[in-house]
């Protein structure tokens, strides 16, 4: 009980730094779901369902009002201008509370395996808080299955020297990523995109790729910071990357990026519409709804949107050339050249996240129109992504399931990646603030 309390105080300072409004919204998300898994349990009538249907809609609502009622409200303010008329003089002021639709896929995924009777509904509200005031994943996940992390709050966890060891190189190496990688990335990104119609032919070629390992170091990092601070703790969370940019494909690809969202949508939006049990057609319609739900749930915006769709038609025309057998040429070139075409769709297609307008799309294919001068080629950048891409060879090499850097293998090997890791800080990072990028979904 006691370390319940002492993760409920951390949990409860860490996420009031972002207001005390959100985190009264936070609670009062917390205690409506909580009572409405009691109430599907207890419930063993006709109107279960209806309770259940009732849960997630209200979830749903909750998350669209504070996410997408503010830019719905822009997109009538548009159409009312394209008709002729007069935007709207009134705009409405709301609070996102910030990691919010993490919380809302939590509580959602809880009800339906309570439904389900996948698990047995907590009944214990300190418990059920802490599955959603977990502070490590709070603002961005991995989004965690019920069955995985309540569990772990209700077991007495025994920690190990091994895993401290294992968790702080995994949040030090985290804020190395996140520091020394993602943030010099991001400023040269800033500096370089102001507007797309002002850019250098051709350099949303170079541009492209920079975004995609600004945000994998971005993303990367958190998760490793949430999974080394856990166990420390004596949690264990998912893995939410398995070296996503050494995939030959989209499909392998998305199992490898943000796994916890990509598994989310898989086993209760995808499956539960019908999955492939019905036809291609069908399956490849269901695909695409999916991705138009995960456009929209990375952010309110004309660019989510769009790529949202852009990578769902990326996903069908790929699972289109499976199905006629195009894919099952199998070599050293063409996996080469499937990696490189595997990153490249998805480092062009972020570039969808800065439009403002569907009509930036236009200019975004006309910059794609020309190749770059070679002297646009930020040439220190490569240098900057090297312990990055060294990790994950690493990794691969070693075939891991989850990141880790087999401390207890070789006893020097803490003290030389603690002393090059120092080093390589000291002359990279920026010593600036630089906000998750994640942290705007």
């Amino acid at each position: 009980m006691v370390r319940k309390v002492l993760l409920l105080i951390f949990g409860i300072y860490f996420y009031s730094q972002w207001g005390v409004g959100a985190t009264l919204l936070l609670f009062g998300s917390i205690t409506f779901n909580y009572c409405i898994g009691i109430w599907i349990h207890q419930n063993n009538s006709k109107t279960r369902k209806w309770i259940f249907v009732f849960g997630v809609t209200a979830n749903i609502f909750y998350l669209g009002v504070f996410k997408y009622f503010l830019f719905l409200w822009g997109v009538f303010s548009d159409i009312q201008i394209e008709l002729g008329g007069l935007p709207f003089r009134w705009k409405p002021s709301l609070l996102l509370p910030i990691g919010i639709s993490f919380y809302t896929f939590h509580n959602i995924s809880y009800l339906i395996e309570v439904y389900d009777e996948k698990i047995t509904v907590c009944k214990n509200y300190f418990t059920f808080v802490l599955y959603d005031l977990f502070f490590p994943l709070l603002l961005l996940g991995p989004i965690e299955r019920p069955g995985n992390l309540i569990p772990q709050f209700e077991s007495k966890r025994i920690i190990t020297k091994e895993m401290i060891w294992n968790g702080l190189s995994l949040f030090c190496w985290g804020v190395l990523i996140k520091s020394s990688v993602a943030d010099p990335l991001s400023r040269y990104v800033e500096m370089n995109v102001n507007s797309f119609d002002s850019l250098p032919p051709g350099i949303l070629w170079i541009i492209a790729p920079t975004i995609a390992f600004q945000v994998y170091a971005d993303f990367f990092g958190y998760s490793l910071c949430a999974m080394g601070l856990a166990e420390c703790m004596g949690f264990e969370l998912m893995n939410n990357f398995k070296r996503p940019f050494f995939s030959s494909n989209p499909a392998e690809f998305w199992s490898k990026w943000h796994i916890s969202l990509s598994t989310w949508l898989r086993d209760y939006v995808y499956i539960k519409l019908g999955g492939n049990r019905h036809g291609f057609l069908r399956e490849n319609i269901n695909l695409m709804l999916v991705w138009f739900l995960t456009g929209i749930w990375h952010g309110a915006g004309y660019g989510f949107i769009i790529w949202g769709v852009y990578l769902g038609v990326c996903l069908v025309f790929y699972r289109f050339l499976k199905h006629i057998g195009f894919t099952q040429m199998q070599n050293k070139i063409l996996t080469g050249f499937g990696i490189f075409l595997t990153f490249y769709t998805f480092s062009l297609g972020l570039l969808l996240f800065r439009i403002s307008s569907p009509s930036e799309s236009f200019l975004i294919l006309k910059n794609l129109n020309t190749l770059p001068s070679l002297d646009l080629i930020p040439y220190p950048l490569l240098l900057i992504i090297l312990p990055l891409v060294l990790f994950d060879l690493w990794q691969e090499w070693r075939k891991t399931e989850r990141p880790s850097f087999f401390l207890n293998e070789k006893p020097f090997l803490p003290l030389m990646i603690f002393v090059l890791s120092f080093i390589w800080f000291s002359v990279v990072s920026p010593f600036a603030k630089e906000d998750f990028f994640y942290f705007q979904f």
